[in-house]
């Protein structure tokens, strides 16, 4: 039997991580589903070499495009669509079904794009974590990072994007729902600030970026002066480093998405780039197929009236803008993280819990005693 599913590049040259961790988790949902071989997305050709990062040779794109050649079925942005579901693997068995593939013993299939978003990939969540971990040096630069902080302060992770592919994005200027585009610095300096000074002597920070600049140094060097630097094909162990904070302070870019998703903890986002529409933000409401009744975002609005009335809820996704202001429901969030990392009440590091927390209060051992 000879079936095989090829993970399609994003473009000839190829694109950063944090884009192609996406066609990357397609290619897997889609050899899992379909009990076939995963081929791609070949690294080789990648400009930014993750060759190196994965492993793989060079001349790993020869056989995708050998793949390509031969006789294929190509699950196709339209195909996924018209299945009217969310989840990509649940999608790809219902066109594979449509296209009798479950009965054949040998074909091609072509899969990729970024259609679908991280709600279409959620069931490769452990694979993108578990290749991740395992590309060269992940694990030796995260122990060299993490040896050095300590473990009972909240850990905030800021990814700034100061690369030339990034356009600045000037104060006045409209920039909703535009992507590629840098935050200031300035909103960076003053959320450090505030959360400094709200969890004094009980945070520390780790700052990514793609280009060092002298304004990138100057902040790292007032919030972690210390900050190990110049490690060697850290593109994957930056994403992990950042998706195991405590809290992630994003760009507007496809790695700071990433690192959100493998993290499924809380992030600050920059409000003024956020989509407003119907009341609500969303990252993707301007998107027409977003914009239909039943999609993801709209699906998504109509909860969000309930949720806001609660006192205490919790958000992944805080918006926050120019002045830096910390969001209250944030701040709670990160007291209640802050205080999970004291090991006198964690059981497995020899801490200890109150008679308490087995029954209700009125019928433990020392209110029966009493």
């Amino acid at each position: 039997m000879a079936r095989f599913v090829v993970a399609e590049r994003l473009s000839v040259r190829g694109e950063g991580l944090g884009n192609e961790m996406i066609p990357w988790a397609k290619g897997f949902i889609a050899s899992q589903v379909l009990n076939a071989h995963l081929v791609g997305p070949s690294w080789g050709l990648n400009r930014r070499r993750y060759w190196r990062n994965f492993k793989t040779s060079r001349l790993d794109f020869v056989g995708e495009e050998l793949l390509r050649l031969l006789p294929h079925e190509a699950f196709a942005e339209e195909d996924y669509y018209d299945t009217g579901v969310a989840d990509y693997g649940e999608a790809l068995r219902v066109w594979a079904l449509r296209k009798n593939l479950t009965r054949k013993r040998h074909f091609v299939v072509t899969v990729g794009g970024m259609d679908g978003g991280y709600l279409a990939i959620e069931s490769a969540h452990a694979f993108l974590w578990s290749r991740l971990l395992n590309s060269r040096n992940a694990l030796s630069n995260i122990f060299k990072v993490r040896f050095n902080v300590s473990q009972q302060k909240l850990l905030i992770a800021v990814h700034m994007r100061l690369g030339d592919d990034f356009a600045d994005a000037e104060v006045g200027r409209d920039i909703r729902s535009r992507f590629n585009v840098r935050v200031p610095i300035s909103w960076y300096r003053g959320l450090c600030e505030a959360l400094r000074r709200e969890f004094s002597g009980q945070i520390q920070f780790l700052f990514f970026t793609d280009r060092e600049t002298p304004e990138y140094l100057r902040i790292v060097s007032e919030y972690n002066p210390d900050q190990i630097r110049n490690r060697q094909l850290s593109e994957c162990s930056d994403l992990i480093l950042m998706a195991t904070a405590d809290l992630r302070i994003c760009s507007v870019s496809s790695y700071s998405l990433a690192a959100c998703f493998l993290s499924r903890g809380p992030y600050v986002w920059y409000e003024p780039q956020l989509c407003i529409d119907h009341g609500v933000y969303s990252l993707w409401g301007h998107e027409p197929r977003q914009q239909r009744a039943g999609s993801p975002t709209r699906l998504s609005a109509s909860k969000v009236e309930s949720i806001s009335k609660a006192s205490d809820f919790q958000l992944l996704g805080y918006p926050v803008g120019l002045d830096s202001l910390l969001p209250d429901s944030l701040v709670n969030h990160l007291h209640i993280a802050l205080a999970k990392k004291d090991p006198r009440m964690d059981l497995i590091q020899y801490g200890c819990v109150p008679l308490g927390a087995a029954v209700p209060a009125s019928e433990s051992i020392l209110g029966r005693e009493g």
